[in-house]
């Protein structure tokens, strides 16, 4: 490396900025890092700072992280030039940073001749380092830097913003993303680990597995878990998109989709909606076959419509095995987990059944007993408040709240067309997950086979098969009967015909 200009690479005047290498091809990881480093040291023996971020817009679209390669853990979102950076995005991401904790910060794009092709971050611990004459100063520097960037754009480096000291290239990316997949404990990990790998020669800005989940159309991303759900479940928006991509599919078990915007019902699946996705066009992706298991499908996105071309199918058609082997090891050992959870779950719900039965039939006050079973269901289930709803005949219904002791017959009845509790009370619905935001749950009251009423359970976590559905029936059984006893005391009595001998009635 050399930090004088030389006649092949001219430079303007002062101040003098260290040249990358390229005379060879694309630069790799170390090129990249030694270069960024020199450039660190000649700036800040004139404008000193602790943070000096270089990122690239290459041509074909995306973003990538040049160096330090330790912002990438940082997940610090870059906008996209269209074609040029806004001022907005520069001051967006200026108060991140300050957010962050450094207290002067200097975003400067690298202009070309028709758009951005890179990003140059300066940052100081210090308050007050950058003023008029140093802002002036650092985007002369960064003019100085276009030449690099311009060529950078056109042929992305090899192994830009990853740790991994060997040339990515098409043929060996295979051998390299094994390694990541076996360096990654945990799904997520796995996808940040082979996604650095991938940046190199197939820049993108999202990464997922879908893998198949609990049942049949059910999808469930290696990302994460969503919140309040096990392994294998998901909801009915990831598993519709992740099956809209999906039959985009080709006969060899690739996809390459140009524009989403242009696909009816093509969304990129993510359990959490994220401003960054919005500006997801392009997607690549490939069929994951393992023996023995349903199909896992691999997916990358780019902000870029058509950023992805045939020898991107390719790159990721010749990794899909490597990738396909750790998906499979990680679902494996993912279900052992929810195994080993359910497992736990039936012993609680054994152990809860055992307490509630033992309140039933030891405490005397009917009031008492009942609120001892409410008490252990909101701390064990996670719902603030329990309550009964009995059916008075076939087309009214009464609700109780837990402790009431009223009797039945002098609190007010509804309309049993009244309420969204109508399917659970006449047997229709299994469960009924109901409230604002789907975060109240419903069970029947079965008695003999009989709905006689409901069990609500008010204020838990939003989302159908995240709610403890098996738990709250089984607390329902255990209620039935002694509700029924109240509920028939309410009832009016039946009329009965006087019997005479030698009399029979029709």
């Amino acid at each position: 490396m050399t930090l004088e200009p030389t006649d092949q690479h001219p430079r303007e005047n002062a101040p003098l900025v260290p040249i990358l290498p390229l005379q060879d091809g694309p630069p790799d990881a170390v090129s990249v890092s030694a270069w960024h480093l020199a450039l660190s040291n000649l700036v800040g023996l004139d404008l000193p700072h602790d943070l000096l971020g270089l990122w690239l817009f290459p041509d074909r679209g995306g973003v990538i992280l040049l160096a330090p390669t330790e912002l990438a853990q940082d997940q610090l979102e870059i906008a996209i030039p269209a074609p040029h950076l806004s001022q907005h995005h520069l001051f967006e991401l200026e108060e991140r940073v300050r957010r962050a904790g450094y207290r002067s910060v200097v975003a400067v794009p690298v202009r070309g001749p028709s758009r951005d092709q890179g990003l140059v971050l300066f940052a100081a611990l210090e308050s007050g380092r950058y003023g008029v004459t140093e802002a002036v100063r650092l985007h002369t520097i960064v003019k100085q830097l276009q030449p690099d960037f311009a060529a950078l754009a056109a042929a992305p480096p090899v192994s830009a913003g990853g740790s991994a000291t060997t040339a990515i290239t098409p043929q060996n990316a295979a051998e390299q993303v094994a390694m990541a997949c076996a360096e990654g404990r945990s799904g997520a990990e796995v996808l940040r680990l082979v996604s650095g790998v991938l940046q190199a020669i197939l820049p993108h800005e999202r990464i997922e597995v879908a893998v198949p989940g609990s049942a049949h159309g059910v999808w469930a991303l290696l990302s994460g878990i969503p919140e309040g759900r096990r392994w294998g479940e998901s909801t009915a928006t990831v598993s519709q998109s992740v099956a809209g991509l999906v039959s985009q599919a080709e006969d060899d078990g690739s996809l390459l989709v140009e524009d989403l915007r242009e696909g009816p019902g093509l969304v990129w699946p993510s359990y959490r909606e994220q401003r960054a996705l919005q500006r997801l066009r392009a997607v690549a992706g490939v069929r994951l076959r393992v023996a023995g298991s349903e199909d896992a499908w691999l997916f990358l996105g780019g902000p870029a419509c058509g950023m992805f071309h045939q020898p991107d199918r390719e790159l990721l058609l010749s990794v899909a095995p490597v990738v396909a082997l750790r998906v499979q090891a990680l679902r494996t050992q993912l279900d052992a987990e929810v195994t080993r959870a359910q497992a736990q779950a039936v012993s609680a719900a054994q152990a809860r059944a055992t307490r509630i039965a033992a309140a039933l039939s030891g405490t005397a006050h009917w009031g008492e007993a009942v609120s001892q079973v409410a008490r252990d269901v909101r701390e064990s289930l996670g719902y603030r408040e329990v309550r009964f709803a009995l059916r008075l005949g076939d087309d009214r219904f009464v609700r109780i709240e837990a402790g009431d002791l009223r009797p039945i017959s002098t609190l007010t009845t509804e309309p049993l067309e009244s309420t969204d509790l109508a399917t659970v009370l006449s047997g229709l619905a299994a469960f009924l997950v109901h409230g604002e935001g789907g975060t109240d749950l419903a069970v029947p009251l079965r008695v003999a086979g009989r709905v006689v009423g409901a069990l609500e359970l008010l204020g838990g976590a939003p989302g159908a098969t995240g709610h403890p559905v098996t738990a709250a029936q089984l607390v329902a059984d255990l209620l039935a009967p002694h509700l029924e006893l109240m509920r028939r005391s309410a009832l009016p009595a039946p009329v009965t015909r006087p019997r005479r001998e030698g009399v029979t009635w029709e």
